[in-house]
């Protein structure tokens, strides 16, 4: 029965977490455009695209201890439901601001899986477990960022721009409807009291743990504005190519996640996320040299790889943190996580695209690794 219960809850936390990327990425090849057509300027399309990790940030700690409160379950379903309804609103959009609007829901409706599933995910596994069942999570969340720009390409060119929306909204319903069937014998369960995020954030602990979140964000958010640059003047290729090429960097994390995390339950968690973030101070500047493609898919895999070392081993370690602490709010600690995550999300670019400008593609990422290095030092007051 233990497995059964175990079994469900991780599928169904991989699709919440699988339909939440998906819509995050559907978008990318034809929103751009949408919005241009609907008057909207280069720094608005901008604003727009930023509009979902600002609102992530600021949902997270609010759903995290409404997860705690009503229950895990209950806001799983309600939150894809949720994710449903916002992707509708694109589809009916007539003005940019209207868009802004639904990309801001869509953030706010994304923050619940990462933390009521997470935690629900916490919850069900044992401490020897968690770390392949949140490596298996966090394999959702690579297929749904590797498959969503391909397909809602696919679907514009096949439909027009209202078809990707509504084929998005029935993929949500679906897993929405197939999460009540999976949960409905799991029993609900709830924090036995209220714990205030601040208090969260005293746990030294959960903080350095925050900020392993906002180092694996900034990995992947930094490449996104400066690498295709590269790509263009080093390698000379299409955007179609440059497409494939990002999603060697979710293939690399998506396949080795679930074995890292069982390799990083033996050796430690804390261990593996070090070597991941020595990996990524050297991997990062490597993406900055290659003039050959082969190359150039190397470095990649490797920056995939190196996600996977950061960010999975960061999830079980800190519902571990959590549980020795005495803390039933498994929901906060994991909004804690997200918001740092977020967080990271708008800060990369930012600071790799203002490096760059500065200094240079090379010297950007080579000053980003050594920003990662000197996180070893607050890194080495925990325990594996």
């Amino acid at each position: 029965m233990k497995g059964n219960i175990q079994y469900s809850v991780l599928i169904v936390v991989i699709l919440a977490i699988f339909a939440d990327m998906l819509m995050y990425g559907l978008v990318v090849p034809f929103l751009p455009v949408h919005a241009e057509s609907l008057g909207a300027s280069q720094s608005e399309i901008g604003l727009l695209f930023s509009s979902y990790a600002l609102s992530l940030f600021v949902a997270t700690p609010f759903f995290g201890a409404l997860a705690d409160k009503m229950g895990r379950k209950k806001l799983l379903v309600l939150g894809l439901m949720a994710l449903a309804v916002t992707t509708l609103i694109y589809a009916f959009a007539t003005s940019f601001w209207v868009l802004v609007l639904a990309r801001l829901l869509q953030g706010f409706a994304a923050a619940i899986p990462w933390t009521a599933g997470l935690a629900l995910l916490a919850e069900v596994f044992q401490k020897e477990e968690r770390g392949k069942a949140l490596g298996l999570a966090m394999s959702g969340q690579a297929g749904g960022v590797l498959l969503g720009p391909p397909i809602g390409g696919w679907l514009y060119e096949f439909g027009g721009y209202h078809f990707p929306f509504f084929v998005a909204t029935g993929i949500a319903l679906i897993i929405a409807i197939l999460s009540l069937i999976l949960l409905r014998k799991i029993p609900e369960t709830k924090a036995e009291s209220f714990t205030s995020p601040f208090k969260i954030l005293q746990n030294r602990n959960v903080f350095i743990i925050a900020g392993v979140a906002v180092i694996g964000a900034t990995v992947f958010a930094s490449i996104e504005p400066t690498l295709p640059i590269h790509f263009n003047e080093s390698l000379k290729i299409s955007p179609g190519a440059i497409g494939i090429l990002f999603a060697v960097v979710t293939l690399g994390y998506g396949l080795t996640s679930p074995l890292i995390g069982s390799i990083s339950t033996k050796i430690g968690h804390v261990k593996t996320i070090r070597i991941g973030i020595v990996m990524a101070a050297i991997v990062l500047p490597l993406n900055a040299l290659p003039t050959l493609i082969w190359l150039q898919v190397g470095t990649l895999v490797l920056l995939g790889i190196t996600l996977g070392m950061i960010l999975t081993p960061a999830l079980p370690k800190l519902a571990d943190i959590s549980q020795e602490s005495g803390a039933t709010s498994q929901g906060l600690t994991y909004a804690v996580y997200n918001t740092a995550y977020s967080f990271g999300m708008m800060a990369g670019p930012v600071v790799a695209g203002t490096l760059t400008d500065g200094f240079g593609l090379k010297i950007a990422y080579s000053a980003l690794g050594v920003l990662f290095i000197l996180y070893l030092f607050p890194l080495a007051k925990l325990k594996s």
